[in-house]
């Protein structure tokens, strides 16, 4: 089977200047890279929509890209996880609120840089999964290597793998039938199971399972080099934790007034003075997730959410900024 391959067209070269700038940009912004990363997507997707035939005929991902003959193809490894199907609208909206859910508190822990890291390597060997891993399934009678791959799904599972690996009792919502609130590394668990069902079931011919496999796997493998150590407060005290391995998120000024009211017992109340105490950034933040991990809402006494200074409760509505 051939591909023929023609010169990119303007609109093709546009978006994927468009692509690198956002990352760019939002990097040296210091914006956050989840949200940078979903507002391209959809920029790219309104861009699709006009020039389908383009964009996605141009920059989607094919398995026969892999051989030595259309090598130069190779960055649309790269390219095809920013596209997402013209037929389908719920394609990018499920994949963004997947995005969404786990990504936030995981790109806060680690950094944007090691974030936006572990996003395009794992998307790049998600990718390469599928080429390599389909074929080989009996129930691929059917697959076509010229068939474009597209969809940040095989990113988004790597990002899901690294974080499950990283800080495997955070907990985050995950969707099993409905929102549940569970540890990030169950949430992995029972993805990685549906995933690899579905792939030796059959499953739906238009869905790369490899992709999330391959994606999910790749995203443990690359947090143990690159983030190189596992979340704080797993397997040591806070006491010995290593303060130089986290990154410095905020440095601006704490409102300790309401931080007091969260503070009803004697443990919390030590917790929040050590906090006060201490002028070292890093082990500010630990001691402060330290106390997030403990505090309940002060209304109804559910788990709080905490994410860039906000706390809220999901049972009661009750908000706070600190």
């Amino acid at each position: 089977m051939d591909v023929v391959i023609y010169p990119l067209s303007f609109v093709s070269i546009f978006t994927i200047i468009l692509i690198i700038a956002g990352l760019i940009f939002a990097y040296y912004k210091k914006w956050m890279m989840t949200y940078a990363i979903v507002f391209i997507e959809f920029i790219v997707f309104i861009i699709s929509l006009i020039f389908r035939n383009e964009i996605i005929g141009e920059l989607a991902f094919r398995p026969i890209y892999l051989s030595y003959e259309y090598f130069p193809q190779l960055y649309t490894l790269f390219t095809s996880m920013f596209l997402h199907s013209v037929y389908d609208v719920l394609h990018i909206i499920f994949n963004v609120f997947m995005f969404i859910l786990i990504a936030p508190s995981f790109e806060e822990k680690i950094g944007s840089k090691k974030f936006l890291m572990i996003f395009i390597l794992t998307g790049i060997f998600a990718a390469i999964s599928h080429a390599l891993l389909a074929p080989l399934l009996s129930s691929s009678l059917f697959y076509d290597p010229t068939i474009g791959l597209v969809g940040a799904s095989g990113a988004i599972s790597g990002i899901l793998g690294a974080y499950a690996y990283s800080y495997p009792r955070d907990k985050v919502l995950f969707p099993v039938f409905f929102l549940i609130r569970m540890p990030v590394l169950i949430a992995g668990i029972i993805f990685l199971s549906f995933q690899t069902w579905y792939a030796l079931a059959g499953g739906e011919s238009n869905v790369a399972y490899f992709a999330h496999i391959g994606g999910f796997i790749s995203g443990i493998l690359v947090a143990a080099i690159v983030i190189r150590k596992k979340g704080p407060g797993l397997y040591e005290p806070i006491e010995k934790r290593d303060l130089g391995s986290y990154v410095d998120t905020k440095r601006d000024k704490i409102d300790f007034s309401e931080l007091d009211k969260l503070a009803t017992t004697s443990e919390l109340k030590e917790i929040l003075k050590k906090i006060k105490k201490e002028t070292i950034p890093h082990a500010r933040d630990i001691w402060l997730e330290h106390f997030f991990e403990k505090v309940v809402c002060p209304k109804c006494g559910n788990e709080l959410n905490h994410f860039e200074h906000r706390v809220s409760c999901d049972k009661c509505g009750f908000k706070a900024k600190y």
